[in-house]
């Protein structure tokens, strides 16, 4: 390895480390209660270094919104791998289960920062974040739009019929899960029902896929347009 190779590779390893003490101290003493400082004691660094990686506190908490959003995206791209084998509704229904429990698992540690970044913009115009992570932001937020509005126009299962239908889904659930997010306590009770998040996020699911799925006589006539070749299997698999 050459030596500028192992100087950004060091690089990349401070800034990460100032990332996960700035988060450990935000979720003890809460984003407005806590200076830098208070991060550069928990990483044992100055003050002063931590500007040589980042701008503000405020591109700090950017960054840590940046690297959640890095790992949902990585761990949608799998799961939908996963989904698009699925045979039947049921199946379906299970793989966006599992995508729901991914993304709660996300934002419990991560999803703040997005909320305080949106805060932030309300009538502030001097806010320092580097451009290149709000881009970067932004790109992966849609990557993993992108990744559910595909899965969602191309299963037999759902009656998206067209790009803007499965983008309006993907919004729809999106905007649920948000919302359903800020029912549960990080122990998985509802703050204001007697729900338990599992079964709630659940039957919330199936209520969304009961609106958008497409019923076995379409599902037919959808096989019958198809090839030759792909209709006997899928045949197969739906009877």
């Amino acid at each position: 390895m050459g030596i500028q190779e192992r100087k950004e590779r060091e690089k990349k390893q401070r800034a990460n480390d100032i990332l996960e003490a700035a988060r450990q101290i935000f979720e003890r003493k809460g984003f407005l209660n806590t200076p830098l400082q208070d991060v550069a004691k928990e990483a044992e660094i100055s003050v002063g270094l931590i500007y040589r990686y980042f701008l503000s506190k405020e591109d700090i908490f950017a960054s840590l919104a940046l690297k959640g959003a890095e790992q949902y995206d990585r761990s949608l791209e799998t799961l939908l791998k996963r989904a698009k084998l699925a045979k039947n509704r049921t199946q379906v229904t299970d793989a966006l289960v599992e995508i729901a429990d991914s993304f709660f698992a996300f934002y419990g540690p991560y999803g703040e920062y997005f909320d305080m970044l949106l805060y932030s913009y309300k009538g502030m115009k001097d806010v320092q974040i580097q451009a290149t992570t709000l881009t970067r932001l932004m790109s992966v937020t849609l990557s993993s739009l992108d990744r559910l509005k595909t899965f969602i126009q191309e299963s037999p299962f759902l009656k998206a019929q067209d790009e803007d239908e499965a983008l309006r889904t993907v919004f729809l659930l999106w905007g649920l899960l948000l919302g359903c997010h800020k029912l549960f306590d990080s122990a998985g009770r509802g703050h204001l029902f007697a729900f338990q998040k599992d079964t709630f996020i659940r039957q919330m699911i199936e209520q969304v896929l009961s609106g958008i799925a497409v019923s076995l006589p379409e599902i037919k006539e959808q096989n019958r347009r198809r090839p030759a070749a792909l209709k006997h299997s899928l045949l197969q698999e739906l009877l």
